[in-house]
């Protein structure tokens, strides 16, 4: 019988690849809390005791990076860099910009996404996170489609514990809904317990390329939901929160 990993739970795993439960590493309650001690630790994120006051909000969010309350809006321009028509050259690559000027510019291109930056500031810390360069003569190339949040320690520790709530909003949900509920929210996992390690390089190379498609789609979908939406809420309308992630997780 050929071995396939499943998207379902551990059980149906077993049943499917004939995989002795003993293989399967079963995690336990006690284990998710030190991992999870020890991403906190690693992030130098003291957590305080029960007797311990908590961390004063505003000293919180002025340790932010500047930049994190536009990651979303910086990755769509990043996006919109290799995407727009009128940011790509005949071969469909982004081509290198000016910061101002006639379009395509920096200018327009930040306008457009993130209008309450100043551009100058904004280009000065992408090009130290590695998302653009500018050569000698003062054209302005972009190297990522998506916001570097891994290239700064604040911004890294702003997106882990930021992911790190998303999901576990995502389970917490799930767990309150009946399994029948159409309430639920998607959350499906390609599982495999039996995996040839040689071959995580290419599965990396899988996700990132896919996973960056999926993504993108999503990202323009969203955008085209929030440009529809009126100037001014309504009294009483409701707004949410939304994200959507793709992750790879590997236990050797």
């Amino acid at each position: 019988m050929k071995k396939a990993c499943a998207n379902q739970i551990t059980s149906r795993i077993n049943k499917r690849v004939n995989t002795p439960a003993a293989s399967l590493h079963e995690v336990t309650a006690n284990e998710v809390i030190e991992n999870l001690f020890n991403l906190f630790e690693h992030l130098g994120i003291d957590i305080p005791g029960p007797t311990s006051p908590l961390p004063d909000a505003t000293a919180i969010k002025n340790s932010l990076h500047p930049l994190y309350p536009y990651a979303s809006a910086i990755g769509e321009m990043l996006t919109s860099w290799h995407q727009d028509p009128q940011y790509l050259d005949d071969l469909g690559n982004p081509t290198p910009i000016r910061l101002r000027g006639r379009r395509p510019s920096f200018h327009n291109l930040a306008q457009r996404a993130v209008p309450n930056l100043k551009e100058s500031y904004l280009l000065s810390e992408l090009e130290r996170l590695g998302a653009v360069s500018i050569d000698q003569g003062n054209f302005i190339h972009v190297h990522m489609r998506s916001f570097p949040a891994y290239e700064d320690k604040r911004l890294a520790i702003q997106h882990t514990l930021t992911s790190l709530d998303g999901f576990i909003r995502t389970l917490r949900h799930n767990l309150d809904s009946a399994p029948s509920n159409s309430d639920q929210l998607f959350h499906r996992i390609a599982r495999c317990s039996d995996f040839d390690i040689k071959e995580i390089p290419a599965l990396k190379i899988r996700v990132k390329r896919h996973g960056q498609s999926f993504l993108e789609s999503f990202d323009n979908w969203l955008i085209r939901k929030a440009s529809t939406k009126p100037k001014k809420s309504s009294r009483g309308q409701k707004k949410a929160n939304v994200s959507i992630g793709v992750y790879l997780s590997v236990e050797s």
